[in-house]
């Protein structure tokens, strides 16, 4: 594995960017993973539709059923690519033997259903662990990423689903009535063949999606090796060595360090390098001695029972009943790593079954109860209009008779500010009283325009919207309008705003 060559940069990545990694990895080698995956899951399929001729859905399901052995090829495959291996097609097709051999009866039964299938699939047959070794490094590997290796399986299923219930609909749209092969019964259930499109549509879609699912597995695996194995620091390290050699070598090459160097050799006397052979002698003795002793190379193994992040000061206060308790049961019942994995699936579905119980006991008290919350919902007073906006009074008693009139007194006596905010508040407190737009004191100039404009009167809202232009430039920008734009805006104000819409 030369780090040097990898086609990522080795860094720590969150989950979902592991997956989009993973993703743009597929995307890249789309076409030699599909071939890879697509090709042995469709020289089975063949021969098993032969022989459930009348039951094609059994040979969709025995290749469903063996779909953690077509991903085993694109992974095998990538894992070269990543390195800037391209392996020959001859070279693959000699490896799927060996690969799909590989601890292929507990692929087949309980991990069939696990679902870090595509996070735990590189141990397999990356690294070729089995047994105790493979559950001590899934150990290791499940530190981080399971619940993304959740989401991925999740996600994927439900694209390979929609993707073929979009197949199965396109390509009966797409029949001519004069060919139609009947995939509907008189009951609408479907008929055999219905059965045929609706098997090769969900064959199409899982090789399709495959590649993908394979990838964001693969780069969640390769993202918690970087991160265990400190692959960024090793590129770094390697970068920097290399950056120093070419350095080394420029001066080595040039003339004034061959010349120093000769010199230093002439002038130098052989005692002193004896000097410093024998120095260098006794240092080396000095660390093998050292490293024998009891502080280095010491390995201790401890077993017992104790709570997370426990001091072990604090050991003492572990109650006796529940101590003995523990030993008790570890006497009494093995715990192997098969049965370490029976109980954490065990839980698994254990929290899941209360997770739906509490859904469904949600869903039952709100159908229970939907009278009374109905009541509830419609006894909520509607929220009262807002008296001040923008520091701006917009109560219809605050307001003059004529408004227009007096907007146009403010101007010529050059309060061109009170008399353009008496024209917009007038504006606002006419759509609160006539329109009964619900504005809030919290809303902005833009968010009032938007409900405005929401209210579905063009001429209103082409109004407002002018007049909150002028009005902004007015009030942050303190730029004046023109004498005719404000006589235009009294003019529309008395046309739109002096009648009641009703």
């Amino acid at each position: 594995m030369d780090l040097d060559k990898l086609q990522f940069k080795a860094c720590v990545r969150s989950g979902w960017q592991a997956i989009d990694l993973g993703f743009l990895m597929a995307r890249s080698w789309w076409l030699p993973l599909f071939m890879v995956g697509a090709l042995p899951a469709t020289l089975l399929l063949i021969p098993l539709l032969l022989v459930f001729w009348e039951s094609p859905h059994w040979a969709g399901v025995i290749v469903w059923w063996l779909k953690p052995f077509w991903e085993r090829l694109p992974l095998y495959l990538a894992s070269r690519k990543i390195f800037s291996e391209a392996p020959p097609e001859w070279g693959i097709i000699q490896q799927v033997r060996s690969l799909y051999l590989k601890d292929w009866l507990p692929w087949l039964l309980w991990r069939r259903f696990s679902f870090n299938r595509a996070f735990d699939a590189p141990v397999t047959v990356l690294e070729e662990l089995k047994a105790k070794p493979r559950s001590q490094r899934l150990r290791v590997l499940h530190g981080k990423h399971t619940d993304m290796a959740l989401a991925n399986q999740l996600v994927c299923f439900c694209c390979e689903l929609i993707l073929a219930a979009g197949l199965f609909t396109c390509l009966l749209f797409f029949i001519p009535d004069s060919l139609d092969p009947g995939v509907y019964d008189s009951l609408e259930s479907l008929t055999l063949a219905g059965v045929w499109i609706y098997t090769l549509c969900y064959f199409s879609a899982m090789i399709l999606v495959m590649p993908f699912h394979s990838m964001a597995g693969f780069a969640l695996y390769l993202n918690r090796r970087i991160d265990l194995e400190a692959w960024d620091i090793e590129i770094t390290f390697r970068s920097l060595s290399q950056r120093k050699k070419q350095a080394g070598s420029r001066l080595i090459a040039s003339i004034l360090i061959p010349l120093m160097i000769s010199l230093s050799v002439i002038f130098q006397s052989t005692p002193t390098l004896a000097a410093t052979d024998h120095n260098n002698e006794s240092a080396r003795e000095l660390i093998s001695e050292v490293l024998k002793g009891e502080d280095f190379g010491r390995e201790e193994t401890v077993e017992k029972w104790r709570f997370i992040n426990w001091v072990e000061e604090n050991q003492d206060r572990i109650p006796e009943w529940l101590i003995d308790f523990i030993e008790w049961m570890e006497a009494n019942f093995k715990f192997d790593d098969a049965t370490e994995e029976t109980l954490q699936t065990t839980a698994f579905w254990l929290k899941v079954l209360l997770v739906v119980i509490f859904i469904c006991l949600l869903v039952y008290l709100f159908y229970r109860f939907r009278g009374p919350l109905k009541k509830l919902g419609s006894s909520r007073q509607p929220e009262a209009a807002p008296d001040i906006m923008f520091g701006l009074d917009v109560r219809p008693e605050s307001l003059p008779d004529d408004v227009p009139v007096q907007v146009m007194n403010l101007w010529q006596a050059e309060q061109p500010r009170e008399a353009l905010g008496l024209l917009y508040r007038a504006t606002l407190s006419r759509l609160i009283a006539q329109h009964a737009l619900r504005f809030k004191s919290s809303h902005t100039e833009s968010e009032c325009a938007a409900l405005v404009q929401a209210y579905g009167i063009q001429s209103l809202s082409y109004y407002f919207f002018q007049l909150t232009r002028i009005w902004r430039r007015l009030a942050y920008g303190h730029e004046l309008p023109q004498v005719n734009e404000l006589k235009a805006l009294c003019e529309s104000w008395s046309k739109e705003m002096a009648h009641d819409p009703q």
